[in-house]
């Protein structure tokens, strides 16, 4: 559901608790978590202090969006756990079934599952990452190619400029506008150059 954003515009920084891989986590920015179920939860929002703004017609956008795509692809496709109006900004959680639906949904490039399935899925893994021990990046980068071959790794690919949180530890992440912030969480930090395009970012862990 391509136009979803449109309803909040771009976002911006925020402070929600989204509960993801088990735990209650304390957001602050527009955030994507991965969950070990394979559900993922996305958290976003936006200014809302004009005086135009209506909160009622806000939230009736959002759960007939919702609706639409749920009578389509199942009830338990995408559900949101959060919306609100508070002190002049708009919170929007959602809640999609899988990467793949994320995606569809949302409009924004996402996909989940081994290295392996990566490739099948057309991407290339033909650039610089960064090792990753203990929440810290290691900023002596390593070629894609040589981490083709680890079988116990997953990997979180996504295009878009948000946090990215996975459920379990970060062993590699691509160099490309990335900062790592812990075990388990990897924030975008830069825009493809002279443009408002989302990096893609690939984050493996195990």
């Amino acid at each position: 559901m391509k136009k979803r954003m449109a309803a909040l515009g771009c976002c911006i920084g925020m402070s929600v608790l989204l509960g993801a891989c088990g735990a209650k986590l304390d957001v602050q920015e527009n955030t994507i978590a991965l969950q070990k179920s394979g559900k993922v939860l996305e958290a976003a929002v936006e200014s809302f202090d004009q005086s135009y703004y209506d909160e009622e017609e806000l939230n009736t956008y959002v759960q007939k969006a919702v609706e639409a795509y749920t009578q389509e692809h199942g009830k338990k496709s995408v559900s949101v756990t959060d919306s609100k109006v508070e002190e002049k900004k708009a919170y929007l959680t959602l809640q999609y079934e899988d990467a793949e639906t994320f995606s569809d949904f949302s409009g924004v490039e996402c996909f989940s599952g081994s290295i392996v399935e990566a490739q099948a899925a057309g991407y290339d893994f033909d650039l610089d990452f960064y090792p990753v021990t203990e929440g810290k990046a290691d900023k002596k980068s390593v070629k894609g190619s040589t981490l083709l071959k680890e079988d116990d790794l997953k990997v979180l690919i996504v295009k878009a400029n948000s946090d990215l949180i996975v459920p379990g530890k970060i062993v590699y992440v691509s160099a490309d506008g990335t900062e790592v912030t812990s075990e388990k969480q990897v924030n975008v930090t830069q825009k493809k150059q002279d443009t408002d395009e989302a990096v893609l970012v690939y984050v493996l862990y195990q």
